[in-house]
């Protein structure tokens, strides 16, 4: 029929849903990210602020927004507005963080298509050799050395060899060396084949900022593939995100798997083991930075408040048992960071002894660790091609993914927003694709790495933790832990033991941490982040080359952190003018909507409870301090076969789910005809 909104599409399954979801959360950050926290944390003691920071808070704070998302059936552009509209702005600004992160997250994934393109081409030696056209007088390996030194002939043991400005340098090894100290006096410290392969030939990065430089074209041709095959999955949404799960989601494990036990089998892969895990410094869990590190690598990594599996969860049958996938959402994240990091540290504790230097000296963080450390130790390796091949399709299958949960956040929010306009799903999903892309290209220019550093260190920093401030604020004080508990009933049942009653969907345990634990540490760590960032200068590179951010680039980076809170204040202005067209008073601005799921129920229970004892006078259903902990009353779904019938605020009084549904239904069709 003319005019009708478009059902919401479905998962065919719920393991298409939980492979979808776990290659949405386990990203890049699991393999750049956590090896080096865990380095500068006390190595293997860093575990354990991390796992219990992942399962009593990342766990529980990952359910909430996941039973959110599927109560309401919506993602976070809408969710938080059904609730109360003057907080609709929550939603928006985690699409937007989402947004902001997609846009530099893909360049990330061009890079790696980079790299396997040399690799398919067979130049993988290109980040092992000095002789390349693009090689500096600076660079330095000790392959090369031992190179120059077979094509000499060298057999006698005082006979050496070094390679230095494309020539080899042979001889005695005492007047050998003086010729070589003599020269590495005169130029800035050396430099690996593996940094200027990345620096000079995949960025062909300028010496600053301000030096634009032009476009990086084969950077270019990489992201736009990148976000091509992003769109053409988002063109059919959940359902071809469902389908390609499978081994999307399975492959990286397996690879990562590989790498484990080619890594500890490794000579000298004890050497960073024993730095990561076999000999961890315990006194570091007594430091509140140390737990403050944890922390925010668990929301970040389980992307808490970006709204993505908010929305991946909005798909979901409302009777779902989200619960049992959020724990193995919270387990799969772990597992690969734990791997991951073993992996890491037994291929860099190899390479430091190759290299016969500390493990210190080698050991790096981000984009650093996976595209200059890790590609040089794996040359040092038999077959290094094939362990090059497969930790770069591991990094591209968990970046891409990733990609998807973040772009759909944004696509999600427009059609809920506008529900009419879902039958051009397709052509969002091309624009949203086509608008992040030109985005994007700043970061494909040849300062596009300065750009690309910015965004990672703003785009999602304190903001995060202040949207779970107000998103536990929300549902915990103003629509009320009781009122939330009783709509978690409805969805996973009554508690059928002790166990499920204390640490079940609804037990005691998630509630006193969504109360307590939660706000408490969440505004902690904002204030620690929100300090940090202030007055911080950015840098790129070290020692001679260390490269200062201009101003200019620090204030950009604080336009890039305030942005998405500008949907605050934003939407507060919007629906009041909404309402105002509407005739409806500013005051609905702080009640509860009739497009919320349980909104009937709420509208019940208000309208039996006498406020002072004066009959007729309705009061929101405050419950006194403590009994939110106790197992409330479940809503009990009503008779399947009742009519419903009308009340006076467009919604109804009596009626299942599916009456529910067709209710908001017609609440949008309403709103889109006005």
């Amino acid at each position: 029929m003319s005019g009708e909104i478009p059902e919401r599409a479905q998962w065919d399954s719920g393991i298409q849903f939980i492979l979808t979801c776990i290659g949405y959360a386990v990203g890049l950050g699991n393999i750049w990210r956590f090896p080096s926290l865990a380095y500068e944390h006390g190595g293997g003691a860093f575990l354990i602020p991390y796992l219990s920071c992942s399962f009593l808070v990342g766990f529980p704070l990952l359910y909430l927004e996941m039973s959110l998302g599927q109560f309401s059936r919506s993602g976070p552009a809408v969710l938080y507005g059904r609730i109360r509209p003057v907080y609709q702005g929550i939603g928006w600004c985690m699409a937007g963080i989402s947004l902001m992160v997609a846009i530099y997250y893909n360049v990330i994934v061009a890079w790696t298509m980079v790299y396997l393109y040399v690799l398919v081409m067979g130049r993988s030696k290109e980040w092992s050799s000095c002789r390349n056209e693009f090689n500096t007088i600076y660079c330095q390996s000790s392959l090369e050395d031992q190179r120059c030194a077979d094509e000499n002939g060298a057999t006698n043991a005082t006979d050496w060899a070094f390679f230095f400005n494309g020539t080899c340098h042979y001889g005695a090894e005492d007047g050998i060396r003086d010729i070589r100290d003599k020269l590495y006096e005169t130029v800035l410290p050396a430099v690996s084949p593996a940094e200027e392969f990345f620096e000079r030939y995949v960025l062909e990065k300028t010496p600053t900022m301000d030096s634009f430089g032009g476009f990086n074209f084969k950077v270019v041709v990489a992201l736009a593939i990148a976000w091509i095959l992003t769109a053409l999955v988002l063109l059919k949404g959940v359902k071809m995100m469902g389908k390609i799960a499978p081994y999307s989601a399975t492959i990286p494990y397996v690879i990562i798997v590989m790498l484990f036990i080619r890594g500890v089998t490794l000579d000298g892969a004890k050497i960073g083991m024993d730095y990561y895990i076999l000999k961890p410094n315990m006194t570091v869990i007594y430091d509140p930075e140390t737990w403050r590190a944890a922390a925010t690598h668990v929301c970040y990594s389980l992307a808490i408040a970006f709204g993505g599996l908010m929305s991946l969860s909005s798909f979901n049958p409302i009777k779902h048992n989200c619960f049992k996938d959020a724990l193995i959402i919270t387990v799969a994240d772990a597992v690969m960071s734990m791997f991951g990091g073993t992996a890491v540290f037994s291929v860099l504790g190899f390479m430091s002894k190759q290299l016969e230097a500390p493990i210190e000296t080698v050991v790096q963080s981000g984009t650093g660790l996976a595209f200059i450390a890790y590609p040089e130790a794996m040359s040092r390796m038999p077959l290094p091609w094939l362990w090059s091949a497969l930790f770069f399709i591991m990094l591209f299958i968990l970046g891409i993914t990733s990609q998807f949960g973040l772009a759909e956040v944004m696509i999600t929010a427009i059609y809920d927003q506008f529900p009419k306009i879902r039958v051009y799903k397709a052509w969002i999903a091309v624009g949203v694709c086509t608008t992040l892309f030109f985005a994007g290209l700043c970061m494909c220019t040849r300062a596009g790495i300065f750009y690309f550093n910015i965004f990672n260190d703003y785009t999602a920093s304190f903001s995060i933790m202040f949207l779970v401030l107000m998103e536990l604020y929300l549902i915990v004080h103003v629509y009320g832990l009781a009122n939330y508990m009783k709509d978690l009933h409805y969805m996973m049942g009554e508690p059928k033991s002790w166990l499920g009653r204390w640490f079940g969907p609804t037990g005691r345990y998630v509630q006193m941490v969504w109360k307590y634990v939660a706000p408490i540490e969440s505004a902690a760590i904002f204030v620690v982040v929100l300090m940090t960032q202030i007055g911080n200068k950015l840098y790129y590179g070290k020692g001679k080359r260390l490269y200062e951010y201009p101003n200019w680039a620090i204030m950009f980076g604080w336009t890039l952190s305030l942005l998405p809170l500008m949907s605050l204040p934003a939407f507060v202005l919007y629906n009041l003018h909404k309402f105002s067209k509407q005739g409806r008073s500013w005051r609905e601005l702080f009640r509860l909507q009739p497009k919320w799921t349980s909104y009937e129920r709420n509208m019940k229970e208000q309208q039996k409870k006498p406020q002072n004892g004066v009959n007729g006078t309705t009061q929101v259903n405050v419950v006194p301090l403590g009994d939110e902990l106790k197992p409330q009353q479940a809503w009990v779904e009503p008779n399947l076969q009742q009519e419903p019938a009308e009340n006076g605020n467009g919604g109804v009084e009596n009626g299942n789910l599916d009456t529910n549904r067709q209710r908001i239904e017609n609440i949008d069709l309403d709103e889109e005809r006005k």
